[in-house]
């Protein structure tokens, strides 16, 4: 979901972005959530806010970053044999992944009540982000490393302490494009795209909920901003901004524009899974229409999220604009490539 700075300011990083914590665990799941926080300061009126263009195109440099980084994941695990899932087209793995989700949001609810339990989700987390980076580390070392087995470890255990001493919005944003590419590749890697798109279009909807009617993602976005965790994407808006010296959203929105990284993790899985398992002949870069076409929708939905977040200055849910655009994408790729609608959504075997 998103945020743009208001008097009326709602603090919400996004509900997935912090299950996409899933945030979560597997790094794949994260609401929506594009929290901009542009415009002046509170009280100032709609006309006299500004767009900041050189952050907004930072905050898509991050996001098509970990789309891409995704996407170019899926040769080097589809040949290590990496998988999350034994049946990639069972629908029953997109229930796992929504319960995942709803249960880590709670915990995370439930955890933000205590300053005990904060400090037990903020390991938990980057353990999570540790044991999830190491992944790409394990299947891109050239098998001329010594001891390999040990590298991937060393790497998420060297990020993770990292991301515990020295919190800074830069060392955020690149654990998160690690983090976000792996579960990117992860998930495109295990689920076919029927139940891909099933999950885009369930956590779309459950965006909107989270964001416009139980409003608990605004809970979560305070309580994920003060661990300064790699759950979203942080570009300053002032050049003296610094997230050390941030403890709440309202702090945070006074400097900075924030993406959470389930924003990037969920488009980026649907161009992922049409390059591991949709049959449609490369035209660009080893990339098919079907794939190509998922890229351009991803950027386009984040463009028109963004447009919606400066024309309407309010929370918004994010995964309707960016899941939509990837979507559309995809099936007009497919088209392109004469692929029938119903192989490219994978109903065959149940027509």
């Amino acid at each position: 979901m998103s945020d743009t700075r208001d008097a009326d300011r709602r603090e919400t990083p996004d509900g997935e972005a912090v299950a996409d914590v899933d945030l979560d665990a597997d790094g794949s799941r994260s609401d929506a959530g594009v929290y901009d926080e542009r415009g002046g300061a509170t009280g100032e009126t709609a006309a006299e806010k500004t767009f900041e263009p050189l952050p907004a195109a930072g905050i898509f440099l991050l996001y098509a970053l970990t789309v891409l980084g995704g996407v170019a994941l899926i040769g080097p695990y589809r040949a290590a044999g990496v998988r999350a899932f034994e049946d990639p087209t069972a629908l029953s793995n997109v229930a796992l992944i929504v319960a995942e989700v709803l249960v880590a949001t709670l915990l995370l609810l439930l955890a933000f009540r205590s300053d005990r339990a904060e400090g037990v989700v903020r390991l938990v987390v980057l353990g999570a982000v540790a044991v999830l980076v190491q992944s790409p580390v394990g299947v891109l070392l050239p098998a001329s490393v010594p001891a390999p087995g040990l590298v991937g470890p060393a790497v998420g255990a060297a990020v993770a302490g990292v991301l515990w001493v020295y919190p800074e919005w830069y060392v955020i944003d690149a654990a998160a494009v690690g983090f976000g590419a792996a579960a990117v590749g992860l998930f495109g890697v295990s689920l076919s795209p029927l139940p891909v798109v099933a999950l885009l279009v369930v956590m779309a909807v459950y965006d909107v909920y989270s964001v416009y009617v139980s409003e608990h993602m605004q809970s979560l976005g305070g309580g994920v901003v003060g661990l300064k965790l790699p759950m979203v994407f942080v570009v300053p808006v002032d050049r003296e901004f610094s997230l050390l010296a941030v403890d709440d959203l309202a702090d945070l929105s006074e400097g900075a524009m924030l993406l959470g990284v389930g924003d990037a993790v969920f488009p980026g899985m649907l161009a992922a899974s049409a390059l591991a398992f949709l049959d449609a002949p490369a035209v660009v870069a080893g990339l098919s229409l079907p794939v190509l076409g998922a890229l351009a929708g991803a950027a386009v939905g984040f463009v028109a999220l963004e447009v919606l977040l400066f024309a309407v200055r309010r929370t918004h849910a994010g995964l309707p604009a960016l899941n939509g655009g990837v979507l559309a994408g995809y099936l007009a790729g497919s088209l392109a490539a004469g692929v029938p609608l119903v192989e490219a959504l994978g109903l065959a075997p149940y027509l």
